[in-house]
């Protein structure tokens, strides 16, 4: 098998994921190919995410006292040792086969990244919640021109990141992947894998209308430091979708609850 060549780390930046990280790591566990370096970065828990951490041996744990994903992520990444550097979060549950459909897909010397979609597990309304995601990031992807890589789910060659690691944007008010995405823009080929979906939580969606605005606002300014005006505006009018999303995030919550609360009395 020809991608047994290349070596592969998987990075999960990890804040307070108690309630998530037992599955996320389980499914690393069961890959069919399995991966030749995890590390979990603990960016400050306060939380038991470290003591789940510490169940697993093929864990190595590092710590970045810098809060936010983009220094976890680039704690990590200067530190893995694989030629391929996947990127997950502490809630993401990956299918049986993520790592060997990764390894396959960097064979193509030309491709410096891969991303995949997500597969909602929180969402009672899993159709739309499903859709939204999907046509949200396409058409993101068309505006910013060029593909737009997803943090829970998408991997790095190590060459690549050692391209762009000195031009990503290390604050804490922006979106770490878009922002990578931005830099990979000409380094080579970013590819999307159409069947690799990873399990994650939605529950960015399920907080109050504030601060999803503030999250979601994230993305415009990331969009603001790396396009034109003119991608800029044009990105704007689609982040305003997100006020359209937050009814249907509230009547999901409201699915959710019902459900809870039926779990409990059965």
């Amino acid at each position: 098998m020809k991608n047994k060549s290349l070596n592969l780390s998987i990075v999960i930046p990890v804040y307070n994921e108690e309630r998530y990280l037992n599955s996320c790591l389980e499914s690393i566990a069961k890959q069919s190919v399995k991966p030749d370096e995890v590390i979990l970065v603990d960016n400050n828990s306060t939380d038991k995410s470290l003591d789940i951490a510490k169940k697993y041996k093929f864990v190595k744990v590092l710590h970045e006292p810098r809060q936010h994903q983009v220094f976890a992520q680039r704690t990590g990444f200067n530190a893995a040792k694989g030629d391929i550097l996947g990127r997950i979060d502490g809630d993401s549950i990956l299918p049986p086969d993520w790592v060997y459909k990764v390894k396959q897909a960097f064979e193509d010397k030309n491709v410096v990244a891969v991303t995949g979609g997500a597969d909602p597990y929180d969402v009672p309304v899993w159709l739309v919640g499903f859709g939204l995601f999907h046509g949200y990031i396409y058409l993101a992807g068309l505006i910013a021109g060029n593909r737009i890589i997803w943090g829970a789910n998408c991997a790095i060659r190590r060459s690549a990141w050692f391209r762009i690691r000195s031009k990503v944007l290390m604050r804490g008010d922006i979106w770490e992947d878009y922002d990578m995405s931005f830099c990979l823009k000409g380094v080579g080929k970013v590819k999307y894998i159409p069947k690799m979906r990873v399990g994650v939580s939605f529950r960015a969606i399920h907080t109050t209308f504030i601060k999803h605005v503030r999250y979601q606002f994230r993305s415009v300014r990331t969009f603001y430091f790396r396009t034109s005006y003119l991608r800029l505006f044009l990105f704007i009018m689609l982040w305003t979708t997100t006020f359209i999303v937050y009814p249907l995030a509230a009547f999901d919550d409201w699915l959710l609850q019902r459900r809870e609360r039926k779990g409990q009395t059965t």
